[in-house]
């Protein structure tokens, strides 16, 4: 991990030092293709590169929250061949966001080459119940790496966070 995150450190050191003959070309372009700006509300605003389009996710991470969702989709969008979506999108849990239709949901997603595996991890999917039958309705098929806690630690960190964020002052325990 730390060899990773050193040469990515090198790698954007030395080509921030790099002489560039037109910096306003630079921004423009990076402006144009949100280069550095990976956050999904940029998408729209994205030119779209050739041979791609946004496609519905073939993975959808789940998980419990600080369950380590986030790090698993940062480690797999490493990979050339993954793209994911930045925000966690909420489209199957909140009612008010699957009324809006699968074609809002795939605006949200980033484009993709035909060989790209787009991926979504949105952990409240994992203790939702209309959840899963909205997102098997959508594809049979998806898969659902789920974030890697046994099942004690889920219980003990979502009996912490209820202890943490809990209205009254009595503990919950197993």
């Amino acid at each position: 991990m730390a060899f990773l995150l050193v040469s990515a450190y090198l790698l954007l050191t030395h080509t921030q030092g790099a002489p560039v003959e037109n910096e306003a070309l630079l921004e423009t372009l990076k402006s144009q293709v949100g280069f550095f700006s990976n956050k999904s509300e940029h998408y729209s605003a994205q030119v779209r590169p050739p041979g791609t389009n946004r496609r519905i996710p073939q993975t959808i991470i789940i998980g419990v929250r600080k369950g380590g969702t986030r790090a698993l989709l940062e480690m797999l969008d490493i990979h050339p061949n993954i793209v994911v979506a930045t925000t966690e999108v909420h489209f199957f849990d909140w009612d008010e966001n699957y009324v809006k239709g699968i074609d809002w949901y795939r605006h949200l997603m980033p484009f993709s080459y035909e060989n790209q595996i787009t991926i979504e991890k949105t952990p409240g999917y994992f203790t939702s119940p209309q959840a899963p039958e909205r997102i098997h309705d959508m594809n049979s098929s998806i898969k659902l790496p789920v974030a890697p806690y046994r099942l004690t630690d889920v219980l003990e960190h979502e009996l912490s966070w209820v202890n943490t964020h809990s209205c009254c002052k009595t503990s919950v325990s197993l």
